[in-house]
This record gives structure tokens, C-alpha cells and sequence, in this order.
């Protein structure tokens, strides 16, 4: 069969067609899909970029030093590791260092070094957030390598600025010698100062070494360091009556103490004013202060007294968590239960595989909130 020239010559006009036609398409589709890529990729970008990335912003010590040093953010360090897993939180800058909890006097050599990695200034503040010995065993050896900032320059002397002209070694003006002028200020709530000390003629609970020497009753106190506003916030009844969260404001980070504990559930001490309310309010409280980024994730960050480092919708699981339980005892004890009835029933049981650990088991967390919720009217924490 002979096929006219003509037949052929259309044939391969409407295939050249067709092909330009899908070519068109085809680049008409990328011009709308490319932007759209482009968006997602960024916007994927940003996701993975959010959460912490441990490995890639761990800060090499020297050899022999086991701690860990991660950037939070802005100028807001976490120095984590020793026996206590204790996190402490360092903010840097052109004045000093600025660091919320000391953990404890066996890791205080490691974390100078672990500093001096980061700044070369003065160790000038230093805020306990608790009474818990983890949180202020290194105040002795920190604050004494320390420097408080309201002393004056060498040509006055090293006095006290406005401390009524007597030199700082003797402790002048209202600066008395018994609260160490010298060193680093370590401030705490004065219910952390009162459950350290002691009566006149009591044995204290810490050596006077180890004490705060500065404390605030207010609700919030603000210090102005390294070009930053600093706010103490004071946290009512959660772990202990004397929590304490700092907020960085310029760097979008807060340091929350042990009313965050995410390497086991938090430990609401009934004989040292603390309760399960209060630590709702808390994280209530940390969950308005935080602000997202996207979809809840990034944006402020949060620095818990143990583990690792949190965004509001971290901050937002662990309260509702611990809500969860709360009301699952509280049904029970509506019904009637006794503490044994309702532990039977595993108010913590598939939460137990992240949180529960030896010395605070799920049980022991269970026990405390139904002690708790069965305190008599007026003498629970909230």
C-alpha cells in the first residue's frame, strides 16, 4: 500500500502539534509548580531548622570535659551533663556572663572551663531557681570566680558604687561583708534563701558558702545585662514554693527551672510548699509566655531544669500530660478510691516509658497529686 506524501506530510504536522502543545503545558505548569516548590522547600527549610539541631551546634571542650555546650539562641548558652544531668543556662555578652543555676560543686571546674569556651568576661550573675542542691552547689566555686558588677572601676578603690564610701572588702554601705561583695550576685527567691538557711541556733540546710546573696519577694524582677532585658519571674507552689523561671527577652529564651523536667515527671515537693496546681499555673503561665513560629514549633525556646531543650508545643505535651494524670486521680478520688484503688488503674501507664525513672517512679508521682488533692481546704498549695 502506497501512502500519499500528502498524508504523511499532515500526519507528521499534527505529532509536531501535539508535542509543542504538551510542551506548552508542561512549561505552563512548571512556571505554577516552580514558585510553589520553591515555597514548600522553604517553608520545609525553616521546619527542619526549628527544633534544635544538637549535633550541628554542639560546641567542641577541651579533652577530658564532658559536658555538653549548645546554642539556644540569640546570646543564650545551655551547659548540660555531670552525675545530675542539671542544665545550666549562660547568657554572654559585652559586660559578662549571666547564668541561671550552678549545678553541682563536683561538675563547677568542668563548667568554668566550659564558660571561658564561650566568654572571657566576668561571671557577674548567677540565679538559683530552687532550693535543690543541683541547682546550687556550684554557687561557692562559680560565684567566687565571679565579679559583682556594682563595684566600682580601680580608681575608686574597688568600693561598692554607692555603698556609702566604705571599701567592699569590709562589706560598706548597704552592701554588708556577710553577703560575699566580691563575687558573682546569686539571686534566688527569699523562700530559696529561708529553706537553705536556718533559725538562729539551727543548723543550716547549705553551707553559708553556698547561699544566695540576693533574693526578691516580688512577683517578677527585672535586671538589664548584656544589652537585654532580664526578667525573674517567680513561680508559686509548682515544684517547691521558691521556683524561679528567667526569661531572656532579647533572645526568645526562658529557662525554667525544675517546673520542666523532661527526663522524668516533675517533682511537686508537698513538705517544701509545692503542688500539682501550681505547676499547671506554671506551665500555663511558660505556654503564654512562649511565642511559635510556625505551627507551634520553633520560635521561643525553652531551657528545662534536666533534658533537653523545648518549643511551646513541647511545653504544651508535657502540660497536658500532667493534666491528664491530675485528672484521672482526681476522678478516682470523686469515686471514692483509696490511693491504691486508683494506682491500680495506671493514671500513668502509657506515659511511664518516657517519664517514670528510680527515686520518682509513676506511682510516687501519683501518690504525691492525690496527697495533694486530698489536703484539707486552705492548706493545699493553690
Amino acid at each position: 500500500m502506497i501512502i500519499p506524501k500528502r498524508v504523511v506530510s499532515v500526519s507528521a504536522l499534527a505529532v509536531a502539534l501535539l508535542v509543542a502543545q504538551a510542551s506548552a503545558q508542561q512549561q505552563a505548569q512548571e512556571q505554577i509548580v516552580s514558585p510553589m516548590l520553591s515555597v514548600v522547600e522553604q517553608l520545609m527549610k525553616a521546619r527542619s531548622q526549628e527544633q534544635p539541631q544538637t549535633s550541628m551546634r554542639k560546641i567542641e571542650l577541651p579533652p577530658g570535659n564532658d559536658l555538653e555546650v549548645l546554642h539556644v539562641d540569640g546570646q543564650v548558652y545551655m551547659i548540660a551533663g555531670g552525675a545530675a544531668h542539671s542544665n545550666i543556662a549562660v547568657q554572654v555578652g559585652s559586660e559578662g556572663v549571666f547564668l541561671v543555676d550552678a549545678a553541682t560543686e563536683a561538675v563547677s571546674d568542668k563548667v568554668l572551663q566550659a564558660i571561658r569556651t564561650l566568654s572571657k568576661g566576668p561571671i557577674n550573675y548567677i540565679v538559683n531557681t530552687t532550693a535543690d542542691i543541683d541547682h546550687y552547689g556550684g554557687n561557692a566555686k562559680l560565684g567566687s570566680a565571679g565579679q559583682n558588677p556594682t563595684l566600682g572601676p580601680p580608681g575608686l578603690g574597688g568600693r561598692v558604687v554607692g555603698g556609702g564610701g566604705q571599701d567592699a572588702q569590709q562589706g560598706g554601705g548597704n552592701n554588708p561583708n556577710q553577703l560575699r561583695p566580691m563575687g558573682a550576685i546569686v539571686f534566688s527567691h527569699e523562700n530559696t534563701l529561708n529553706r537553705l538557711s536556718a533559725p538562729t541556733g539551727q543548723d543550716p540546710a547549705a553551707p553559708f558558702a553556698l547561699w544566695p546573696t540576693s533574693t526578691f519577694f516580688t512577683p517578677i524582677k527585672t535586671v538589664f545585662f548584656n544589652d537585654e532585658p532580664v526578667e525573674l519571674k517567680y513561680v508559686q507552689n509548682a515544684h517547691t514554693d521558691g521556683d524561679v523561671m528567667v526569661f531572656f527577652r532579647r533572645s526568645d529564651v526562658i529557662a525554667s527551672g525544675d517546673v520542666i523536667d523532661t527526663l522524668g515527671y516533675p517533682r511537686i515537693d508537698l513538705k517544701r510548699g509545692g503542688g500539682i496546681a501550681g505547676e499547671l499555673d506554671a506551665l500555663n503561665e511558660l505556654i503564654e509566655m512562649t511565642v511559635p513560629r510556625f505551627n507551634q514549633q520553633g520560635g521561643t525556646k525553652v531551657i528545662p531544669g534536666h533534658g533537653r531543650i523545648l518549643n511551646e508545643a513541647d511545653v504544651v505535651e508535657y502540660r497536658d500530660m500532667n493534666t491528664i494524670i491530675r485528672d484521672r486521680v482526681k476522678l478516682g478520688i470523686d469515686k471514692g478510691q483509696s490511693l491504691e484503688q486508683i494506682k491500680k488503674t495506671g493514671p500513668t501507664l502509657d506515659y511511664d516509658g518516657l517519664y517514670s525513672r528510680p527515686g520518682w517512679t509513676g506511682e510516687m508521682y501519683v501518690e504525691a497529686i492525690y496527697n495533694d488533692l486530698r489536703r484539707p481546704a486552705g492548706t493545699a498549695s493553690r
